[in-house]
């Protein structure tokens, strides 16, 4: 009888030696900061943001960025959006891809190239600034339809002839 009582205290000291070690799991993780106590933080500290003015860090920030609204480099990526569905991708192009092409390749590359939806189902559209579709569906090659050498981007949406 000694002999089981002895057993039962080990299990029991093992047992509450294990629950008191982090074992497999690593460390408690530590609490964080909540929202109030960084906003009180940083209103005591001076950060200087107030101070800071980019055009004044950086004059030529233009000139380092390089962006323009011209096309003058032989490869551009564009981005191809299916607007229905939301799916993006980014496409790299010549100057002489024409907006078919573009199509065909979105539509691989998101995977919506079933062979019975036609192509001819599908109208191109360039975005304008500001997320604004450029009115009337485009065609033929991409140079033709104001290609830059950034932000450009096609949308195409379906648009059977019949239903």
């Amino acid at each position: 009888m000694a002999s089981r009582s002895a057993v039962f205290a080990l299990i029991a000291l093992v047992a509450a030696w294990m629950n008191s070690v982090t074992g497999f799991i690593g460390t408690l993780p530590t609490l964080r900061a909540t929202g109030k106590q960084t906003s009180v933080q940083a209103e005591g500290a001076d950060v200087g943001v107030e101070d800071w003015n980019t055009f004044e860090v950086y004059p030529n920030w233009r000139t380092m960025v390089d962006v323009t609204k011209d096309q003058t480099r032989d490869v551009v990526e564009i981005f191809f959006t299916l607007l229905g569905q939301g799916a993006r991708c980014r496409l790299l192009v010549t100057p002489e891809t024409t907006v078919e092409e573009i199509l065909k390749r979105g539509r691989k590359e998101l995977g919506f190239d079933q062979e019975w939806i036609p192509d001819s189902d599908f109208n191109c559209y360039v975005m304008e600034d500001h997320g604004e579709i450029k009115p009337g569906a485009i065609s033929g090659p991409v140079k033709n339809h104001g290609l830059t050498d950034f932000e450009y981007e096609i949308y195409a949406v379906f648009e059977p002839s019949t239903y």
